[in-house]
Parts: C-alpha cells; structure tokens; sequence
C-alpha cells in the first residue's frame, strides 16, 4: 500500500512537471526581453497572500494554465500572443488549498500592453490593471 501510495506521489509530480514545462516565466530579479513583451502580453503578478497560488486565464469561457506563484512573491509572465487582442479576459488565482479564489476582469488587453494582478492577502480584494 505505501509503495502504490509513492508510486502515484511520484507520477503526479513527473506529470506536473511536464505539464509546466512550456510555460515562459522569470521571477522578479529576471528580465524579460522587451522584444518579446512588445509582440504579447505581460502578466506580472504581485503575490500579497501568504499562499502559493495557481494563475490561470479565462478567455470566452476556457480556463488555461499560464503559471504559478510562490507567497509573499512577485513574477512576470508571457502570455499567449495567439490569444491578443481580447476584450473579455479574465485572471484568476488559485490557492494550493483550493480555498476560495482571486479573479479580476473584465480586462481589455492588445499586443505590448502589461496586465498588473495584485493578489491580496482578502482573495476578494484582489485587482488587476492594464497598462499600454
């Protein structure tokens, strides 16, 4: 029984950890290339809560990975230039204990502009800019 119980552990962290693989993220001391942030979108979130949090997009209805964050924590992120110009974007955090959840939009955003997601340490007072 614990030899299955680690063997699931470890399977769902080898898939984890393929599934993230794609995704182009910098921590705060990172830069990212003002090339690649003129020809998409730049999420940069500002982590203000305590809990390491899961952020995904919302776009005409389908829910998309696009990155994860630690507490206490700040990171930029590329998003999907396929998916811009958009005006009914949401950004949604999610708590590692699934309770409860931070989401902001409405967002209008093009190709070059930067979204600002403050997450609060109150989920619900969360709030998200788009900066040209």
């Amino acid at each position: 029984m614990l030899k299955a119980r680690a063997f699931m552990i470890l399977t769902a962290a080898a898939t984890m950890g393929a599934a993230c693989n794609g995704y182009s993220q910098s921590s705060a001391g990172g830069a990212i290339d003002p090339a690649d942030a003129k020809n998409t979108v730049v999420l940069r979130v500002n982590n203000k809560n305590t809990s390491p949090m899961e952020l995904r997009m919302i776009l005409n209805g389908r829910s998309e990975f696009v990155g994860s964050i630690g507490g206490n924590d700040s990171t930029s992120l590329l998003l999907d230039p396929q998916l811009f110009p958009t005006g009914l974007l949401y950004i949604v955090a999610i708590p590692s204990g699934g309770r409860g959840r931070a989401v902001a939009g409405p967002l209008s955003a093009t190709k070059g502009d930067r979204i600002d997601f403050t997450i609060e340490p109150a989920l619900d007072q969360s709030r998200a800019i788009v900066v040209p």
